[in-house]
């Protein structure tokens, strides 16, 4: 147990530069878009809803290293929620660009500015309702010394579904990012059919902002995945997992995640 506690220390004081680095980043991106009349866009208020989520995320990320009593162990679920709110918006980010670019006459799901604050209102709920179901079943264990539920190594029924839950909108999410980038790759790159009217320079602009949302996205699932696997495929196996190794696994993976978080506001 000392050597689980002494391992979290490290692996979060070693995270300390990066979440600074993270918060300031992040503050900064709102700051700026919220400063910018220029900059008040669809795209633009998105990428805020997700600076937003990161700072609040890096103020609780100690949470997740400590979680030392029952209270502490059903505010966890606040940052799961805030790591969820990207996770939708890279999402309708996609759908955004793939609509922008391939349908530009098909108004249905574009995103403007009269309706994008519902879309990110939208996202928060939904993350909400997703995350809400945690903490019924998420518990201080005093015989365990740690919480035990979603997110743990020790998982009850209840607990299960809540992760089944979370990997189906994984799956969803992912299958619709590929889709939309990768038809997007596809047009603007091999078939040259979206933006052949354009000059090359609004061209080169649009293909930059495609890359630009691939680069955060593929940021996002590099910190998150390893998380996903070390949080529910190694605790819904037979039962026998080591608890030494899962810590130190699981902290290997918050770790990874921590640095994430500072990735968006550079790109």
């Amino acid at each position: 147990m000392d050597e689980m506690y002494n391992l979290a220390y490290t692996v979060f004081y070693s995270s300390i530069p990066f979440l600074v680095i993270g918060f300031i980043g992040n503050v900064l991106v709102v700051r700026i878009v919220h400063k910018t009349r220029e900059m008040h866009t669809p795209t633009n208020y998105l990428l805020v809803s997700i600076a937003a989520s990161d700072v609040i995320t890096i103020l609780l990320w100690p949470l997740y290293f400590f979680e030392v009593w029952k209270l502490v162990c059903k505010l966890v679920v606040l940052v799961e929620l805030c790591i969820m709110v990207p996770y939708f918006t890279i999402t309708v980010l996609a759908v955004e660009r793939y609509h922008a670019l391939l349908k530009p006459f098909r108004n249905g799901l574009r995103l403007r500015e009269d309706n994008v604050k519902k879309a990110i209102a939208c996202i928060w709920i939904a993350s909400i309702l997703i995350c809400l179901s945690e903490t019924f079943f998420k518990e201080w264990s005093e015989t365990r010394e740690t919480c035990i539920g979603p997110w743990t190594l020790y998982l009850n029924q209840g607990s299960k579904a809540c992760m089944v839950l979370n990997v189906v909108v994984f799956v969803i999410q992912l299958s619709i990012i590929m889709y939309c980038y990768g038809t997007l790759i596809r047009e603007l790159y091999f078939t040259n059919t979206v933006c052949a009217e354009t000059d090359g320079e609004r061209r080169s602009e649009k293909k930059k902002l495609v890359i630009t949302f691939m680069l955060v996205t593929f940021g996002f699932f590099m910190g998150y995945t390893p998380t996903l696997v070390s949080y529910v495929i190694i605790p819904s196996g037979d039962g026998t997992t080591d608890v030494s190794f899962y810590a130190q696994l699981t902290a290997v993976a918050d770790f990874i995640l921590s640095v994430s978080l500072c990735f968006n506001p550079f790109i």
